[in-house]
């Protein structure tokens, strides 16, 4: 098997020119960025139907911020770490692209758990546009710092050796 190293475009080296891939910073970065937006969006859904932190007490209020904060930085540091890892065996990419679709599978799963648990059918628009939310979030904070084309169309390449 042959290894890639996937060299960043001009664009890319400018944007990150100041500073180094740090899976530890950008994986950080990542959870926290996801873990506010999702919070955020479950405050503000409760908050639109009259109920303000509804779920967020149901759940127990500072036991869920913390769970759903540290589940968001592991988060960051597994997409990160995975991308770093694409980055030098482009082949990586398919595993990504795999474990995300078993990911939402699994997230599906689990809202429809919760919708029958107590937070009621409302969970379905609460978790599955609180985790489209993230999804596009991870995906811009991704594409901003790395070139995914470029690693994706690397390992096509590297398939068809």
């Amino acid at each position: 098997m042959t290894r890639i190293h996937v060299v960043p475009t001009a664009a890319a080296r400018s944007r990150a020119a100041s500073q180094t891939h740090s899976t530890l910073r950008e994986g950080a970065s990542l959870g926290v960025i996801v873990g506010v937006m999702t919070w955020l969006w479950l405050a503000g859904f409760d908050f639109a139907r009259g109920e303000p932190f509804q779920t967020i007490h149901f759940f127990g209020a500072a036991r869920f911020t913390v769970i759903h904060f540290a589940l968001c930085l592991g988060y960051g540091f597994t997409v990160m770490s995975l991308i770093h890892a694409s980055m030098k065996e482009p082949t990586v990419m398919f595993g990504i692209i795999f474990s995300t679709i078993l990911f939402q599978a699994g997230f599906v799963i689990l809202t429809a758990l919760i919708a029958n648990i107590g937070v009621g059918p409302e969970a379905w628009g609460q978790f599955l546009v609180g985790n489209f939310i993230a999804a596009v979030f991870t995906l811009a904070f991704v594409t901003r710092h790395h070139s995914i084309v470029q690693i994706f169309h690397a390992a096509e390449a590297l398939q068809q050796d």
